[in-house]
Protein backbone atom coordinates (compact mmCIF):
# COMPACT_ATOMS: atom_id res chain seq x y z
CA UNK A 1 0.00 0.00 0.00
CA UNK A 2 0.91 3.40 -0.29
CA UNK A 3 0.23 5.49 2.96
CA UNK A 4 0.43 9.59 3.49
CA UNK A 5 1.06 10.49 7.36
CA UNK A 6 0.44 14.38 7.75
CA UNK A 7 1.65 16.54 10.60
CA UNK A 8 2.26 20.45 11.00
CA UNK A 9 5.07 21.63 11.53
CA UNK A 10 4.52 23.25 15.66
CA UNK A 11 6.04 21.42 17.84
CA UNK A 12 7.56 17.60 17.88
CA UNK A 13 3.73 15.78 19.08
CA UNK A 14 2.59 16.40 16.15
CA UNK A 15 6.06 15.33 13.94
CA UNK A 16 7.15 12.29 16.13
CA UNK A 17 4.14 10.28 16.03
CA UNK A 18 3.46 10.59 11.93
CA UNK A 19 7.39 9.76 11.86
CA UNK A 20 6.61 6.83 13.67
CA UNK A 21 3.81 5.32 11.97
CA UNK A 22 5.66 6.36 8.70
CA UNK A 23 8.46 4.04 9.85
CA UNK A 24 6.70 0.97 10.51
CA UNK A 25 4.79 1.20 7.09
CA UNK A 26 8.49 1.05 5.46
CA UNK A 27 9.23 -1.73 7.71
CA UNK A 28 6.70 -3.69 6.83
CA UNK A 29 7.46 -3.33 3.06
CA UNK A 30 5.09 -0.08 1.87
CA UNK A 31 5.51 3.11 0.38
CA UNK A 32 5.38 5.84 3.05
CA UNK A 33 5.67 9.28 2.09
CA UNK A 34 5.86 12.15 5.23
CA UNK A 35 4.67 15.48 4.31
CA UNK A 36 4.09 18.61 6.53
CA UNK A 37 0.73 19.92 5.93
CA UNK A 38 1.02 23.29 5.14
CA UNK A 39 4.36 22.47 2.41
CA UNK A 40 1.59 19.31 0.89
CA UNK A 41 -0.95 22.00 -0.14
CA UNK A 42 1.24 24.87 -1.36
CA UNK A 43 0.19 27.29 1.62
CA UNK A 44 3.48 27.95 3.41
CA UNK A 45 2.98 31.38 4.40
CA UNK A 46 0.10 30.20 6.31
CA UNK A 47 2.48 27.36 7.89
CA UNK A 48 5.24 30.13 9.02
CA UNK A 49 2.40 32.66 10.26
CA UNK A 50 0.90 29.70 12.62
CA UNK A 51 4.30 28.49 13.44
CA UNK A 52 5.19 32.34 14.35
CA UNK A 53 2.02 32.72 16.57
CA UNK A 54 2.37 29.28 18.44
CA UNK A 55 5.27 29.67 19.83
CA UNK A 56 4.50 33.19 20.66
CA UNK A 57 1.44 31.38 22.49
CA UNK A 58 4.17 28.73 23.85
CA UNK A 59 6.16 31.21 25.38
CA UNK A 60 3.51 33.09 27.03
CA UNK A 61 1.21 29.60 28.53
CA UNK A 62 -1.66 32.29 30.29
CA UNK A 63 -1.78 33.95 26.70
CA UNK A 64 -2.14 30.72 25.15
CA UNK A 65 -4.57 29.38 27.72
CA UNK A 66 -7.02 32.54 26.77
CA UNK A 67 -6.78 32.32 22.62
CA UNK A 68 -7.19 28.47 22.58
CA UNK A 69 -10.00 28.49 24.81
CA UNK A 70 -11.23 31.48 22.88
CA UNK A 71 -10.92 29.18 19.33
CA UNK A 72 -12.53 25.95 20.69
CA UNK A 73 -15.55 28.29 20.88
CA UNK A 74 -15.24 29.70 17.20
CA UNK A 75 -16.43 28.67 13.85
CA UNK A 76 -12.54 29.41 12.71
CA UNK A 77 -11.72 25.86 11.46
CA UNK A 78 -15.32 26.21 9.46
CA UNK A 79 -13.81 29.03 7.38
CA UNK A 80 -10.50 27.46 7.22
CA UNK A 81 -12.01 24.55 5.47
CA UNK A 82 -13.68 26.86 3.26
CA UNK A 83 -10.51 28.15 2.12
CA UNK A 84 -8.81 24.61 2.14
CA UNK A 85 -11.46 23.53 -0.66
CA UNK A 86 -11.58 26.78 -2.67
CA UNK A 87 -7.84 27.48 -3.05
CA UNK A 88 -6.41 24.02 -1.96
CA UNK A 89 -8.16 21.30 -4.06
CA UNK A 90 -6.67 21.59 -7.40
CA UNK A 91 -3.16 21.50 -5.29
CA UNK A 92 -3.99 17.77 -3.54
CA UNK A 93 -5.75 16.59 -6.61
CA UNK A 94 -2.33 17.17 -8.24
CA UNK A 95 -0.15 15.35 -5.33
CA UNK A 96 -2.50 12.07 -5.50
CA UNK A 97 -2.70 11.76 -9.03
CA UNK A 98 1.33 12.05 -9.09
CA UNK A 99 1.01 9.58 -5.28
CA UNK A 100 -1.67 7.56 -6.23
CA UNK A 101 -1.95 6.62 -1.84
CA UNK A 102 -4.37 4.50 -0.29
CA UNK A 103 -4.59 6.19 2.74
CA UNK A 104 -3.76 9.56 4.41
CA UNK A 105 -2.66 9.33 8.13
CA UNK A 106 -2.66 12.60 10.02
CA UNK A 107 -1.57 13.71 13.21
CA UNK A 108 -2.99 17.63 13.39
CA UNK A 109 -6.87 18.80 13.33
CA UNK A 110 -6.30 20.92 10.31
CA UNK A 111 -4.40 18.09 8.25
CA UNK A 112 -7.22 15.83 8.54
CA UNK A 113 -10.20 18.32 8.74
CA UNK A 114 -9.11 20.06 5.63
CA UNK A 115 -7.93 16.84 3.79
CA UNK A 116 -11.09 14.84 4.38
CA UNK A 117 -13.16 18.09 3.21
CA UNK A 118 -11.21 18.57 -0.01
CA UNK A 119 -11.59 14.81 -0.48
CA UNK A 120 -15.61 14.77 0.21
CA UNK A 121 -15.90 18.05 -2.15
CA UNK A 122 -14.12 16.70 -4.87
CA UNK A 123 -15.74 12.92 -4.30
CA UNK A 124 -12.26 10.95 -3.91
CA UNK A 125 -12.43 8.22 -2.17
CA UNK A 126 -9.36 7.73 -0.12
CA UNK A 127 -9.97 7.71 3.95
CA UNK A 128 -8.16 9.91 6.16
CA UNK A 129 -7.37 8.55 9.79
CA UNK A 130 -6.46 11.17 12.47
CA UNK A 131 -4.70 10.50 15.69
CA UNK A 132 -5.36 12.46 18.61
CA UNK A 133 -1.89 13.55 19.45
CA UNK A 134 -3.59 15.26 22.71
CA UNK A 135 -4.29 11.35 23.76
CA UNK A 136 -6.68 12.47 26.76
CA UNK A 137 -8.86 14.88 24.97
CA UNK A 138 -8.75 16.97 21.25
CA UNK A 139 -9.51 20.44 20.04
CA UNK A 140 -12.83 20.83 18.19
CA UNK A 141 -11.09 21.75 15.43
CA UNK A 142 -10.52 17.91 15.00
CA UNK A 143 -14.28 16.70 15.33
CA UNK A 144 -14.71 15.94 11.86
CA UNK A 145 -17.17 13.07 10.33
CA UNK A 146 -15.44 13.15 7.54
CA UNK A 147 -12.92 11.02 8.85
CA UNK A 148 -13.00 7.68 8.30
CA UNK A 149 -11.54 6.94 11.88
CA UNK A 150 -11.01 9.02 14.58
CA UNK A 151 -8.14 6.91 16.46
CA UNK A 152 -7.53 7.87 20.37
CA UNK A 153 -5.25 6.33 23.05
CA UNK A 154 -7.59 6.42 25.75
CA UNK A 155 -11.07 5.77 27.14
CA UNK A 156 -11.46 9.40 28.55
CA UNK A 157 -9.94 10.69 25.14
CA UNK A 158 -12.96 8.96 23.31
CA UNK A 159 -15.68 9.93 25.83
CA UNK A 160 -14.61 13.49 25.56
CA UNK A 161 -14.75 13.60 21.85
CA UNK A 162 -17.58 11.71 21.22
CA UNK A 163 -19.34 14.25 23.21
CA UNK A 164 -17.78 16.92 21.53
CA UNK A 165 -19.49 15.93 18.09
CA UNK A 166 -17.59 12.93 16.57
CA UNK A 167 -19.91 10.11 15.58
CA UNK A 168 -19.23 6.73 18.10
CA UNK A 169 -18.55 4.39 15.67
CA UNK A 170 -15.93 6.40 14.12
CA UNK A 171 -13.80 6.91 16.93
CA UNK A 172 -11.51 4.19 17.80
CA UNK A 173 -8.81 3.17 20.89
CA UNK A 174 -5.83 2.60 19.83
CA UNK A 175 -1.98 2.10 20.82
CA UNK A 176 -0.02 4.98 21.43
CA UNK A 177 2.55 5.07 18.36
CA UNK A 178 5.97 4.60 20.51
CA UNK A 179 9.11 5.84 18.55
CA UNK A 180 11.37 3.25 18.41
CA UNK A 181 14.28 4.83 20.18
CA UNK A 182 12.08 4.84 23.38
CA UNK A 183 11.03 1.00 22.71
CA UNK A 184 14.37 -1.13 24.89
CA UNK A 185 14.00 1.62 27.87
CA UNK A 186 12.86 -1.15 30.34
CA UNK A 187 15.83 -3.31 29.40
CA UNK A 188 18.34 -1.01 30.33
CA UNK A 189 19.88 -0.84 34.36
CA UNK A 190 19.79 2.74 36.06
CA UNK A 191 23.14 2.62 37.36
CA UNK A 192 24.42 1.40 33.93
CA UNK A 193 23.16 3.72 32.03
CA UNK A 194 23.89 6.92 33.95
CA UNK A 195 27.75 5.22 33.64
CA UNK A 196 27.38 5.87 30.41
CA UNK A 197 26.25 9.11 30.83
CA UNK A 198 28.72 10.43 32.83
CA UNK A 199 25.76 10.75 36.08
CA UNK A 200 26.87 10.05 39.45
CA UNK A 201 25.16 6.31 40.18
CA UNK A 202 23.62 7.05 43.30
CA UNK A 203 22.61 10.81 43.09
CA UNK A 204 18.57 11.46 42.45
CA UNK A 205 18.32 12.52 38.72
CA UNK A 206 15.49 14.85 37.83
CA UNK A 207 15.35 14.96 33.95
CA UNK A 208 13.98 18.93 32.98
CA UNK A 209 12.74 18.90 29.52
CA UNK A 210 12.12 21.65 27.88
CA UNK A 211 10.42 20.32 25.05
CA UNK A 212 11.32 20.47 21.28
CA UNK A 213 10.65 24.22 21.21
CA UNK A 214 12.55 25.16 24.21
CA UNK A 215 10.27 27.52 25.37
CA UNK A 216 9.57 26.42 28.82
CA UNK A 217 9.63 28.59 32.18
CA UNK A 218 13.08 28.16 34.05
CA UNK A 219 11.47 29.13 37.42
CA UNK A 220 12.01 25.35 38.74
CA UNK A 221 15.74 25.55 38.15
CA UNK A 222 16.11 29.25 39.94
CA UNK A 223 13.99 27.86 43.23
CA UNK A 224 16.65 24.73 43.66
CA UNK A 225 18.87 26.95 44.91
CA UNK A 226 16.61 26.36 48.34
CA UNK A 227 17.56 22.64 47.83
CA UNK A 228 20.52 21.08 50.41
CA UNK A 229 20.27 17.53 49.34
CA UNK A 230 22.51 16.00 46.74
CA UNK A 231 20.75 15.90 43.50
CA UNK A 232 21.50 15.42 39.55
CA UNK A 233 19.60 17.56 36.62
CA UNK A 234 19.31 16.95 33.62
CA UNK A 235 18.30 19.40 30.86
CA UNK A 236 16.82 18.32 27.92
CA UNK A 237 14.80 20.14 24.51
CA UNK A 238 15.56 22.03 21.69
CA UNK A 239 17.72 24.74 23.76
CA UNK A 240 18.93 27.81 21.01
CA UNK A 241 22.08 30.20 22.29
CA UNK A 242 19.88 32.20 24.27
CA UNK A 243 18.56 29.82 26.62
CA UNK A 244 21.73 28.00 27.39
CA UNK A 245 22.79 31.05 27.99
CA UNK A 246 19.92 31.52 30.82
CA UNK A 247 20.47 28.01 32.05
CA UNK A 248 24.31 28.73 32.92
CA UNK A 249 23.55 31.68 34.95
CA UNK A 250 21.07 29.56 36.65
CA UNK A 251 23.84 26.81 36.94
CA UNK A 252 26.38 29.27 38.65
CA UNK A 253 23.76 30.16 41.31
CA UNK A 254 22.76 26.57 42.71
CA UNK A 255 24.53 25.63 45.65
CA UNK A 256 27.51 22.70 45.13
CA UNK A 257 25.07 19.53 46.23
CA UNK A 258 23.08 20.35 43.17
CA UNK A 259 24.54 19.52 39.62
CA UNK A 260 22.83 20.46 36.34
CA UNK A 261 23.95 18.86 33.05
CA UNK A 262 22.33 20.65 29.83
CA UNK A 263 22.36 18.03 27.24
CA UNK A 264 19.68 20.07 24.55
CA UNK A 265 18.48 17.77 21.87
CA UNK A 266 19.08 14.38 22.32
CA UNK A 267 18.49 10.77 20.13
CA UNK A 268 19.28 8.77 22.80
CA UNK A 269 15.74 9.18 24.46
CA UNK A 270 15.68 5.94 25.93
CA UNK A 271 18.94 6.26 28.18
CA UNK A 272 17.96 9.60 29.43
CA UNK A 273 14.98 8.27 30.64
CA UNK A 274 16.51 5.15 31.94
CA UNK A 275 18.90 7.53 34.26
CA UNK A 276 16.56 9.81 35.51
CA UNK A 277 14.21 9.15 38.87
CA UNK A 278 11.51 11.75 37.63
CA UNK A 279 10.48 13.55 34.50
CA UNK A 280 9.83 17.37 35.11
CA UNK A 281 8.69 20.23 32.98
CA UNK A 282 5.44 21.31 30.35
CA UNK A 283 3.07 18.26 29.78
CA UNK A 284 4.39 17.83 26.47
CA UNK A 285 2.33 14.59 24.88
CA UNK A 286 4.66 12.43 23.64
CA UNK A 287 7.26 12.98 26.48
CA UNK A 288 4.63 12.18 29.31
CA UNK A 289 3.12 9.17 27.47
CA UNK A 290 6.73 8.04 27.30
CA UNK A 291 7.58 8.90 30.91
CA UNK A 292 4.56 6.75 31.44
CA UNK A 293 6.26 3.75 29.06
CA UNK A 294 9.34 4.20 31.30
CA UNK A 295 7.60 4.06 34.86
CA UNK A 296 8.58 7.49 35.37
CA UNK A 297 6.54 9.82 37.35
CA UNK A 298 5.96 13.23 35.82
CA UNK A 299 5.97 16.61 37.56
CA UNK A 300 3.97 19.05 36.07
CA UNK A 301 5.62 22.69 36.15
CA UNK A 302 3.20 24.45 32.95
CA UNK A 303 0.22 23.39 31.22
CA UNK A 304 -1.22 24.74 28.01
CA UNK A 305 -4.71 24.64 26.93
CA UNK A 306 -4.60 22.13 24.73
CA UNK A 307 -3.35 19.08 27.41
CA UNK A 308 -5.20 20.14 30.03
CA UNK A 309 -6.57 17.10 30.31
CA UNK A 310 -3.53 15.69 30.77
CA UNK A 311 -3.07 16.69 34.55
CA UNK A 312 -6.23 15.22 35.31
CA UNK A 313 -5.24 12.05 33.72
CA UNK A 314 -2.26 11.94 35.99
CA UNK A 315 -3.73 12.98 39.01
CA UNK A 316 -6.34 9.87 38.51
CA UNK A 317 -3.51 7.34 37.94
CA UNK A 318 -1.31 9.01 40.80
CA UNK A 319 1.56 9.10 38.40
CA UNK A 320 2.95 12.14 39.63
CA UNK A 321 1.95 15.59 39.90
CA UNK A 322 0.23 19.22 38.87
CA UNK A 323 1.97 21.75 40.21
CA UNK A 324 0.95 24.23 37.39
CA UNK A 325 3.01 27.56 37.76
CA UNK A 326 4.36 26.79 41.28
CA UNK A 327 7.99 26.80 41.50
CA UNK A 328 7.81 26.25 45.14
CA UNK A 329 5.91 23.45 45.59
CA UNK A 330 7.49 21.87 42.99
CA UNK A 331 10.73 21.98 44.45
CA UNK A 332 9.02 21.06 47.81
CA UNK A 333 7.79 17.84 46.38
CA UNK A 334 11.56 16.79 44.77
CA UNK A 335 13.13 17.79 47.99
CA UNK A 336 10.66 15.32 49.91
CA UNK A 337 11.34 12.71 46.96
CA UNK A 338 15.00 12.49 48.04
CA UNK A 339 14.24 12.64 51.61
CA UNK A 340 11.86 9.94 51.54
CA UNK A 341 13.22 7.84 48.44
CA UNK A 342 10.72 5.13 49.40
CA UNK A 343 8.12 6.96 47.76
CA UNK A 344 8.88 6.65 44.46
CA UNK A 345 8.94 2.72 44.93
CA UNK A 346 5.69 2.87 46.37
CA UNK A 347 4.49 5.31 43.03
CA UNK A 348 6.01 2.63 40.50
CA UNK A 349 3.23 0.27 41.21
CA UNK A 350 0.76 3.08 40.09
CA UNK A 351 2.17 2.30 36.44
CA UNK A 352 0.57 -1.48 36.52
CA UNK A 353 -3.40 0.35 36.23
CA UNK A 354 -2.59 2.52 33.17
CA UNK A 355 -5.00 1.06 30.14
CA UNK A 356 -2.97 2.45 27.73
CA UNK A 357 -1.18 0.66 25.08
CA UNK A 358 2.00 1.17 23.64
CA UNK A 359 2.54 0.05 19.78
CA UNK A 360 3.47 1.88 16.58
CA UNK A 361 2.86 -1.31 14.53
CA UNK A 362 -0.39 -2.04 16.14
CA UNK A 363 -1.66 1.06 15.44
CA UNK A 364 -0.24 0.94 11.91
CA UNK A 365 -1.93 -2.96 11.40
CA UNK A 366 -4.96 -1.15 12.82
CA UNK A 367 -4.53 1.49 9.69
CA UNK A 368 -3.97 -1.13 6.83
CA UNK A 369 -6.51 -3.18 7.99
CA UNK A 370 -9.22 -0.80 7.76
CA UNK A 371 -7.88 0.89 4.64
CA UNK A 372 -8.13 -2.69 3.13
CA UNK A 373 -11.81 -2.79 4.13
CA UNK A 374 -12.87 0.63 3.20
CA UNK A 375 -11.50 -0.16 -0.04
CA UNK A 376 -13.24 -3.76 -0.64
CA UNK A 377 -16.83 -1.59 0.88
CA UNK A 378 -15.72 1.04 -2.51
CA UNK A 379 -14.53 -1.16 -4.91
Amino acid sequence: MVGVCVYVDGGMGHFIPARTIQNELEKMGHEAHLEEFFNLLEIEWIGKLNKMFWRAMLKNSKMENTISRHNDKSNAMDLAVKYGIWHCSKTLMEYIRKTKPDFFFTTHPYAGTIISAILKAKEIRIPVYYFATDVFSAPIAAISNDLRRFYIATEEGRDIVVGMGMQPEKVTISPFPLQQCVQNVRNLDKKETRRKLNLEEDVFTMQFNLGGEGLGSLEILKELRKCQEKAQVIVVGGIDDEMRKRIEAIERSLPDNVALKCVGFIKNVNEYLAASDILVGRAGINTLLEAFYARKPFLITELVYTVMSSADYVEKYKLGWNCNRNPEKQVDIIIDLIEHPGKLKEMDRNFDNIPIEFSASRLTDMILKDTEDYQKENH
